[in-house]
């Protein structure tokens, strides 16, 4: 089984967005600090794609050929709350990637 983990670190002046995917770390920085992180599966496709809900701007994409079921799962590191939205259509910016 492989997982997919994401996570997020704030510093003074930009964010780091730490993803991690079969082992491997990748950071992305972005100045701005969205205030909803959309998380869209293309199972046939073969994409995991992370983005900004409000700009639909993609934080990091993994490309990923699933064969089995996928499990989501969702936890906070610290106290605090965390709202989950399930929505069945392809945000815009999506469809034309």
């Amino acid at each position: 089984m492989r997982r997919h983990t994401v996570f997020w670190f704030p510093f003074s002046c930009s964010f780091l967005y730490r993803f991690l995917h079969t082992g491997v770390m990748s950071d992305v920085h972005v100045t701005e600090h969205p205030a909803r992180i959309g998380i869209l599966l293309d199972y046939s496709g073969g994409r995991l794609l992370f983005f900004n809900a409000e700009r639909g701007l993609v934080l990091f994409t993994i490309r990923h050929k699933f064969t089995d079921a996928a499990h989501p799962a969702f936890a906070l590191e610290k106290a605090g709350a965390l709202t989950l939205r399930t929505v069945m259509e392809l945000p815009e910016f999506v469809k034309h990637s």
